[in-house]
């Protein structure tokens, strides 16, 4: 019985002999160039003093190790935590047979992907965070500003990664459903148990988008003044006018961020794709 050849395997196709053969057509030639970029970076930093000193104020390690990139981390990963769980609550409220839910979480949705991030930033930094502050009997200055930037993204990408789990669970096929439901679960264990599992190997991919657009997304954070990576490219190069190489690192920054993170998110979509595997 022969095996059907796998689309997505390496560049490297075995021949009849055992030797490999190049496939220039599946090499994938993007990352050559984007590797290329990359390592002009560290061939600049290297050799020329004006981008080694943005470099090290924009890239601040081991100094000062709360801010720049390890804030930008924070606000990343804190955030997709705290919006997948918010986003799970949404989502099973917009497939829920209650009305009350089901338009709750419609309106929550539909509300928040009608206001722009940057909009929508400072009303939760400016507007929410002080009245809530107000309500606890709290000075609004015991609320940090990273804490509000990190505040507006989660609940703004929960609206988004709700939809995602909407789009999961009715992927499942009702077939399933009913086969727990034949076998005396309860409704909760059907989904826990049944849809839920199935669901999430389908939404990987559409949840790695949105970790990788948040990322992005909490450059924004920087009009709250928070001492992420792109508000130190800011103030350095406003102090320096040093705007080519100030810019040209946080783009790379960026760019070897969201490569390695989608690198990772893909060899995990590869690896739960293929189900019975033998040493799984």
């Amino acid at each position: 019985m022969t095996q059907e050849p796998d689309p997505q395997a390496a560049p490297l196709a075995p021949t009849v002999g055992g030797a490999y053969r190049f496939d220039a057509k599946e090499f994938p030639w993007w990352l050559v160039a984007m590797l290329s970029i990359v390592a002009a970076l560290v061939i600049a930093v290297i050799f020329s003093p004006e981008y080694r000193e943005a470099f090290e104020n924009i890239f601040p390690w081991p100094l000062r190790a709360t801010e720049g990139i390890l804030m930008t981390l924070y606000l990343t990963f804190g955030s997709f935590v705290v919006a997948l769980v918010l986003g799970l609550f949404i989502g099973l409220a917009r497939v829920s047979k209650n009305t009350f839910l089901k338009n709750a979480a419609a309106l929550y949705i539909e509300f928040i992907r009608g206001i722009p991030m940057i909009v929508f930033l400072f009303v939760v930094a400016f507007v929410l965070v002080p009245s809530f502050a107000d309500l606890i009997n709290q000075p609004s200055r015991s609320f940090p500003q990273a804490f509000r930037g990190a505040a507006a993204l989660s609940l703004f990408y929960a609206a988004f990664i709700a939809e995602v789990f909407r789009a999961g669970i009715q992927s499942v096929n009702r077939e399933q459903t009913e086969a727990g439901r034949s076998l005396g679960l309860r409704e909760r264990q059907i989904m826990s148990k049944v849809v839920l599992p199935q669901a999430v190997r389908n939404m990987l991919p559409a949840l790695g988008n949105d970790l990788i657009s948040l990322m992005k997304d909490t450059s924004l954070v920087t009009v709250l003044a928070v001492r992420e990576v792109t508000q130190l490219a800011r103030l350095y190069s406003g102090s320096t006018f040093r705007f080519r190489e100030s810019f040209f690192i946080l783009v790379v920054i960026y760019v070897v961020l969201t490569l390695g993170l989608s690198l990772v998110l893909r060899w995990y979509e590869r690896r739960v794709a293929i189900p019975g595997r033998i040493g799984d």
